[in-house]
């Protein structure tokens, strides 16, 4: 799509059809540029999967985070990767059946995070690639226990910034479709 500084008119052309195509290409750059609206507690699917994972949007919180247990690293071609299992809630037959995914990412980075009892612990951060709002993201996520916390992944401004406001009266208002080859 042209931008502003790509249309030109002419003096054959009438003005008002120069003025009207101005506004049609401002209109629809800025209708793809408006961050989709999402409650604070929404369903996201990891990919590969999909697999649904109830995520709390938290404008609070700078990187996401999810719930993985039996953290293992290891090395592969000269670099530091993660093996981890991220445990599932009970699957839609209603079974008492906890399954769980296996995933091995390459380590983006260690960080230093700090509860509120300033205890500092280590955490690697990985890159996951989930879907929410009908949109494939991919995003920086540290790996934690939170297994004591109500919901599995957590969502921070990293991966909610350019694409999600957040409306703190809604819930579950996401598609629960994605976009096959769309990533924002």
């Amino acid at each position: 799509m042209p931008n502003r500084a790509e249309i030109r008119c002419s003096t054959k052309e009438p003005a008002i059809l120069c003025v009207l195509l101005l506004l049609l290409v401002t209109s629809a750059q800025a209708v793809a540029n408006t961050p989709l609206t999402l409650g604070w507690l929404e369903w996201a699917w990891l990919q590969p999967g999909p697999v649904k994972i109830k995520a709390k949007l938290d404008t609070g919180a700078k990187t996401s985070s999810i719930y993985a247990v039996d953290i293992e690293s290891f090395e592969r071609d000269g670099a530091l990767w993660v093996r981890f299992r991220i445990p599932l809630a009970k699957r839609h037959n209603k079974s008492s059946d906890v399954g769980h995914m296996v995933l091995e990412r390459l380590v983006e980075r260690e960080t230093r995070i700090k509860d509120h009892k300033d205890t500092s612990r280590r955490r690697y951060v990985v890159m996951l690639d989930m879907c929410i709002g009908g949109h494939n993201i991919r995003t920086p996520v540290t790996l934690a226990d939170r297994g004591r916390f109500n919901y599995p992944m957590l969502l921070g401004r990293l991966a909610l910034q350019g694409r999600v406001v957040v409306d703190p009266a809604r819930i579950f208002t996401a598609s629960r479709s994605c976009k096959s080859a769309t990533r924002h």
